[in-house]
């Protein structure tokens, strides 16, 4: 089932030639509403911050869900403007502004056996997962080299467009597989509380 017909109007309403992050905004907050419903008990947070000594805006979606009274983080998503993807200083920050949000998220804990994140640069968007056995998300990020400088994230990884039947296709992927891990976190706690 393609996206709703609003929600994709939205985003090609959006000029991709912005660098006001806040731009999409509106088009994200119906998307992710539309995948987390608050009638399932999902909460969808935007946080927004400005990139020290920039201008340029990112936008942080917290994605929770509510089981038995507490909120749980399941998921986010990280939103820059599409310019970002023609940028390599931009497609670092966005590389490493995701590692720091699942050390921040790891951090304080999760019971989530398979954590997802996603960097999106105006449509075009990255897949990461962070598995705690591992303990670190993939794809990797930039790994300095210790006699050269490389500090390029090649385009290529934010490969997916939501907009794209193949993008949609693997962010609703994406979504059935954070939902079946969260009804088998509910079942869990379910069993362990007293009746």
């Amino acid at each position: 089932m393609p996206w709703p017909e609003i929600i994709t109007h939205i985003f090609e309403y959006i000029d991709k030639s912005t660098t006001d992050g806040n731009q999409y905004s509106g088009p994200f907050n119906p998307l992710l509403t539309w995948l987390f419903p608050a009638s399932e008990y999902y909460q969808v947070a935007p946080q927004g911050k400005y990139i020290a000594d920039s201008n340029i805006f990112i936008m942080t979606y917290f994605i929770g869900k509510i089981i038995s009274r507490q909120l749980v983080p399941i998921s986010f998503i990280q939103v820059m403007p599409h310019f970002a993807y023609d940028s390599n200083y931009l497609r670092r920050v966005a590389d490493n502004q995701m590692c720091e949000r699942f050390l921040d998220l790891i951090a304080r804990g999760t019971p989530i056996p398979e954590f997802y994140g996603i960097s999106a640069l105006g449509t075009q968007f990255c897949v990461y997962e962070y598995i705690p056995a591992s303990h670190h998300p993939t794809p990797l990020g930039l790994v300095p080299h210790p006699h050269f400088i490389t500090n390029t994230i090649p385009k290529e990884k934010w490969d997916l467009d939501i907009l794209e039947p193949q993008g949609e296709a693997r962010l609703k992927e994406v979504v059935h597989h954070i939902k079946e891990m969260v009804v088998d976190i509910h079942n869990i706690v379910s069993l362990l509380l007293p009746p």
